[in-house]
């Protein structure tokens, strides 16, 4: 006679593995087929199996929860990203647990070590990185669980990084728009630096800029300190697409001006708005200036005109730092590979596209 309430070894029997293979499987652990996976997950569901967590922990020592550390929930990027690490935990059967920290590196540390569940419930974090600072010791304060940084732009890595081709995209970025005959392009973003300190950039936004000035210097084309604008959100992406304007009007006018074709915004979320900034100034996109993006954000396809982007791959973001993350918990964050070496950090750089939409139409 079956029990009322299914166990593991139920969900092994439904899906014709051992009971240890279904618990990997359930747990999330590397070296299970994604075709067992799915058949293991589907047996549970139709089995309606529910891990018991109080037992779970106290067998394992684990309870399943990854710690998901991001600056805001109230941006499309951020939306985006906890959306694909929320989804590939969730696949996993694992919970997520997401918190923010408005930019603020005392949020940042109370998130790892002064949160109510820290160092009793999480079995690794994962945490993205742009605005923290390089001076916030996340290895002290998260009390040695398992953590993969997203963006830590370290020239050395000292932990698990999984990164955005920053430099790589952005310079296609601006590529694109020297393609489209832009020969005036501002670069909205980071604020400027001079070529030698771009050579050790370790911040998102400081690769941008310097994958956008790589572009520009091999057409030929102007780099200076008035053809860059800082600018991370809408706010001060339409602050920057009023200077912009109010150069290229000055231009046309006869005036100690720069007429400005093109802008490379290193997110879509300031690129929104320096498209709203040039359009109060009675300047069109793409007509009068060419605005491309940076992330790939949903919304950008909907506006008028929609955003030409630079895609970012996001799912394979959030696969990369979960398998990062579940690896170094398996085998304890003392980093042992199966081979019993120590792993050394690791980084990897997720993939991209092109996406040209109206904002840089010929």
């Amino acid at each position: 006679m079956t029990s009322s309430t299914p166990t593991l070894r139920d969900v092994a029997a439904e899906a014709g593995v051992s009971p240890m293979t279904a618990s990997n499987a359930l747990r999330g652990k590397p070296g299970v087929k994604a075709s067992t996976r799915a058949k293991v997950i589907a047996a549970a569901n139709k089995l309606d199996y529910r891990i018991n967590l109080t037992a779970s922990m106290l067998k394992s020592g684990r309870s399943n929860i990854i710690h998901v550390i991001v600056n805001e929930f109230d941006s499309p990027f951020y939306s985006k990203l906890t959306q694909a690490l929320s989804n590939e935990i969730v696949s996993r059967r694992l919970i997520p647990f997401i918190e923010q920290t408005q930019y603020s590196p005392d949020a940042a540390e109370h998130a790892l070590s002064s949160n109510p569940f820290s160092g009793q419930l999480f079995d690794g974090e994962i945490l993205h990185a742009t605005g923290l600072g390089t001076n916030v010791p996340l290895a002290k304060l998260n009390g040695g669980r398992p953590f993969v940084l997203l963006d830590a732009c370290e020239e050395t890595p000292t932990v698990d990084a999984v990164n955005f081709p920053n430099e790589e995209a952005e310079r296609a970025a601006t590529q694109h728009l020297i393609d489209r005959g832009c020969r005036n392009i501002a670069i909205v973003g980071h604020r400027f630096a001079p070529r030698a300190d771009l050579a050790h950039a370790q911040n998102a936004f400081a690769l941008r800029l310097r994958g956008a000035y790589g572009a520009l210097s091999d057409a030929g084309l102007p780099y200076d300190e008035s053809t860059v604008f800082e600018a991370g959100d809408v706010a001060n992406g339409i602050t920057a697409g009023h200077a912009i304007a109010e150069r290229i009007l000055a231009a046309r006018n006869g005036q100690d001006g720069t007429a400005f074709d093109g802008v490379c915004c290193a997110n879509d979320f300031a690129a929104f708005g320096v498209i709203r900034g040039l359009a109060d100034r009675g300047l069109r996109v793409p007509q009068d200036v060419k605005v491309i993006g940076f992330d790939g954000v949903t919304s950008g396809s909907y506006t008028t005109p929609s955003l030409s982007t630079i895609q970012v791959d996001f799912a394979q973001l959030a696969k990369f730092s979960v398998d990062m993350l579940s690896e170094r918990i398996e085998h304890g964050n003392g980093n042992n590979s199966d081979d019993g070496k120590t792993l050394p950090p690791r980084r990897a750089i997720i993939g991209y596209q092109l996406v040209e939409r109206e904002s840089t139409a010929v």
